[in-house]
């Protein structure tokens, strides 16, 4: 599909944390911490199919060879409804389908609304033409319909919002459940071992080495001999 994609920025900043908690890795959720029930959350198509099934027949019901209007006018504006067109038949069914499969998932919902944001700026521009160059049934039939869009869009929009804000509380409630659980199970701390001081050691006795005994003294060889009678 040829299209500007002008998603609004404002928007895209408060939705920018629903992708940081899509991406956050399913925690086991402990046997102690019982699930709450929740209601089935509306599906995207429920939301924005009435609004563009009422674009396709407005679009449907153009006759802009007969707009007021240059012919460069008139081929732009052609050239828009055609892309709408193809957005409504051949990328939009699409991912619908992905979104109603997962009801309440934020990035497939988020990815249909960056759709249909797109699919109303290209409907806008055609409808400031119509409001010039086409006859007034012509001009009144886009404005309802686009009126149509940017109520879906702005209601799926706080969708998203509250699916993102939802996530995030389930996020906080499964952090704190695991460390609560991982606090009670953590092995306890091994008791240390108690030594008792009775006392010195007996201390074996010594034995006592026994002395060498004294060698005799040498006789000298060189001493004088003894004087004759």
């Amino acid at each position: 599909m040829n299209m500007f994609v002008t998603s609004r920025t404002s928007f895209l900043a408060v939705l920018s944390a629903a992708f940081f908690f899509a991406s956050v890795p399913a925690l086991a959720q402990p046997a102690s911490a019982a699930a709450a029930p929740v209601s089935t959350p509306i599906t995207t198509s429920a939301i924005v199919q009435p609004a563009l099934a009422d674009v396709q027949r407005c679009i449907s019901d153009l006759n802009i060879a007969r707009w007021k209007a240059p012919t460069e006018v008139r081929n732009a504006a052609q050239q828009n409804v055609s892309s709408i067109q193809r957005d409504l038949a051949n990328t939009l069914p699409s991912l619908l389908s992905q979104a109603d499969a997962s009801p309440g998932a934020v990035p497939q919902a988020f990815t249909v609304y960056r759709n249909i944001d797109a699919l109303y700026d290209v409907l806008l521009r055609v409808n400031e033409t119509a409001s010039l160059a086409a006859p007034q049934n012509e001009s009144d039939a886009l404005y309802s319909a686009l009126q149509k869009l940017e109520s879906a869009r702005r209601q799926l929009g706080d969708t998203i919002f509250n699916a993102s804000q939802e996530r995030e509380a389930q996020v906080v409630k499964l952090q704190a459940a695991v460390k609560a659980a991982t606090a009670v199970q953590a092995p306890a701390t091994p008791a240390k071992t108690a030594v008792v001081d009775d006392g010195p050691a007996t201390t074996p006795p010594v034995k006592k080495k026994k002395k060498p005994a004294a060698k005799p003294p040498a006789t000298d060889s060189t001493s004088a001999p003894a004087p004759s009678g």
